[in-house]
């Protein structure tokens, strides 16, 4: 049964989680984006530093479903504001670790926050508008993932060469903060969306065959968005021999090109494919294969002109499929444990976040390059079609939205 919201002004809701996104996800992306001071400090391969860079979402694996059980608990409101708050926190302590393995004990923390704005956006926005255009607004609440990433790229890599990367991310942290505390008045002086009464069933019998194979397959569209944004930077670096700051200009606008395809994506969902997820989650790891491949074929000396378009072909895949998936896990759900959904089938993806770009590094450390690592990435992206494409999709259809 679904008992009655408060009133509550539905872009208010959609603008809450997509600032506390984007907040989390400067945080997120920070040690990417510093890849290279971090790497030289601690005398990293590419494969290590790959780890390094994403081992903060060790916690989120170990966290994530909880955090979806808290929303359909306690509601989305509370898990919001203290993700902001303690991976804002976090991201201060990494700046101050007195060494490398207290560094990566602070990172795991610090994935605990980082893990919790999506199925608390997913499910505040999912609750608050309607069928016909939820495949766009789930995605516009994503976009704040790259967005995160772009506005990383765009201040802390300055902040890092004249102080270094430890004071770069306190900046990442206070940000976190500071969001995470303004959402926290806004939201109550809006009204929040209030819980649904869902099932009573535990965390993991909520969970279907269909969302483990959706899930499944995310395990291989995450490795690819996480393999593209940890090592474009260096990519660019090493093989481009790109100033870093120009590096990360290049991973900014790929950041951009990456939001707005996952608004695109959830358009065409909506609007061409007549509400079918599945469909263009497929049409968009292809994309993002195609442009992977481009990136392997493409000449030492090609010019900025041929560079720039293949990364934002291989971005607008690897990087816009996730608000549609979150989309379609969402409503693979029973009313009421959306959130579970969501959250379990964002833990079945966490292992790609880390072993994805551990394996696309050691390929570029083996042959001394990334060129053979971008036809990994593109299989990566195929293999997530084959188990995507097994799942099978029940449309919903307004009137079931409103039984």
């Amino acid at each position: 049964m679904r008992t009655k919201r408060r009133a509550s002004p539905r872009w208010t809701v959609l603008a809450v989680a997509l600032a506390v996104q984007t907040a989390i996800s400067i945080v997120a992306a920070a040690l990417a984006v510093l890849l290279p001071f971090v790497k030289d400090e601690f005398r990293l391969t590419y494969a290590e530093a790959g780890v390094v860079v994403n081992f903060s979402f060790v916690g989120g694996f170990l966290t994530i479903a909880l955090a979806g059980l808290v929303v359909d608990a306690l509601g989305d409101r509370f898990v919001l504001v203290l993700g902001g708050l303690l991976a804002g926190a976090a991201a201060i302590a990494a700046a101050v670790s007195p060494n490398f393995w207290v560094l990566l004990l602070v990172l795991v923390v610090m994935g605990v926050g980082v893990a919790t704005p999506t199925p608390a956006g997913s499910v505040a926005v999912r609750r608050a508008f309607p069928l016909r255009v939820r495949g766009m607004v789930m995605s516009i609440r994503q976009t704040g993932i790259p967005f995160g990433s772009f506005f990383a790229a765009l201040i802390l890599p300055s902040i890092a060469i004249g102080r270094g990367w430890r004071p770069a991310m306190v900046v990442a942290g206070l940000i976190s903060i500071v969001v995470a505390l303004i959402a926290l008045a806004v939201y109550r002086s809006a009204g929040a969306v209030e819980r649904v009464e869902g099932s009573k069933r535990g965390l993991v019998s909520v969970f279907n065959r269909d969302s483990a194979i959706a899930s499944a397959g995310g395990v291989f569209l995450v490795a690819a968005q996480m393999s593209l944004l940890t090592y474009l930077v260096s990519y660019l670096v090493h093989d481009r021999r790109l100033s870093l700051t120009t590096a990360a200009g290049f991973l900014a606008i790929a950041q951009l090109g990456g939001a707005g395809a996952r608004v695109l994506w959830g358009v065409v969902s909506d609007r061409l494919l007549g509400g079918s997820r599945r469909t263009a989650l497929l049409l968009a790891a292809a994309t993002g294969a195609v442009g992977s491949l481009l990136l392997a074929a493409l000449p030492a000396g090609a010019p900025f002109a041929v560079l720039l378009p293949a990364i934002l072909v291989a971005a607008a895949g690897a990087v816009g499929w996730n608000g549609v998936q979150i989309s379609y896990l969402s409503e693979l759900a029973q009313p009421g444990t959306e959130g579970r959904n969501v959250g379990i089938g964002l833990m079945i993806q966490q292992p790609g976040i880390l072993a994805g770009p551990f394996v696309f590094g050691l390929v570029a450390d083996l042959t001394g390059s990334f060129r053979l690592a971008w036809v990994l990435l593109a299989a990566f992206l195929a293999t997530a079609m084959v188990i995507v494409s097994a799942s099978r999709e029940s449309i919903p259809t307004a009137e079931a939205e409103l039984a």
